[in-house]
């Protein structure tokens, strides 16, 4: 009699296990191979590390476009990633932080990362507009920060802006020589 109850308890809990089993691994399929972190933690892992490299894998336009970029990040388009990889090898095995401006554009940017074993990246959800909806500053180009400034004095004037230039005119031009 005892001996049925255990065999009965036994053959009631060896199927959970196998189902319990199966959802994990599941879960494990659809979980990814890298970490994410809010804009906030991103914020706090660059002010404690302040030598982390920081990749924005956007194009060159955007980076030097109207949201600017992440101070101290370095721009590798992520069409070019799989090419410059070798630039990267000497912190394979550091964390750093990776963002884009889409999430499309991150989550393929980590897949060649992960899959040429960098496996300490560390993926901005949210992207550069996360960043800069969180309230964090961003470095804008030398031009565009004067014009914003511009125009920040002209709206509080009450007066329009004057001599500004539509965003897509300024990515085809270019950027007027430093000053001396």
């Amino acid at each position: 009699m005892r001996r049925t109850a255990l065999l009965a308890l036994f053959l009631l809990i060896l199927p959970g296990c196998s189902s319990i089993k199966r959802r994990m691994q599941e879960r494990a399929s659809h979980r990814p191979a890298y970490g994410k972190v809010t804009a906030p933690i991103a914020y706090e892992m660059i002010r404690d590390s302040p030598n982390i490299l920081i990749l924005d894998l956007r194009s060159p336009q955007a980076f030097n476009g109207d949201a600017g970029h992440l101070f101290r990040s370095y721009n590798i388009p992520v069409d070019r990633l799989p090419y410059r990889l070798l630039e990267l090898s000497a912190i394979r095995e550091e964390t750093f932080l990776v963002y884009c401006d889409t999430q499309i554009c991150a989550e393929e940017g980590m897949a060649v990362l992960t899959s040429s074993g960098f496996e300490n990246a560390v993926m901005m959800d949210g992207g550069i507009d996360s960043w800069i909806n969180r309230g964090f500053r961003t470095v804008l180009p030398r031009d565009l920060a004067g014009r914003a400034a511009e125009t920040a004095a002209a709206v509080s004037s009450g007066q329009p802006p004057s001599g500004t230039v539509p965003a897509a005119a300024l990515e085809n031009a270019t950027p007027p020589p430093p000053p001396r």
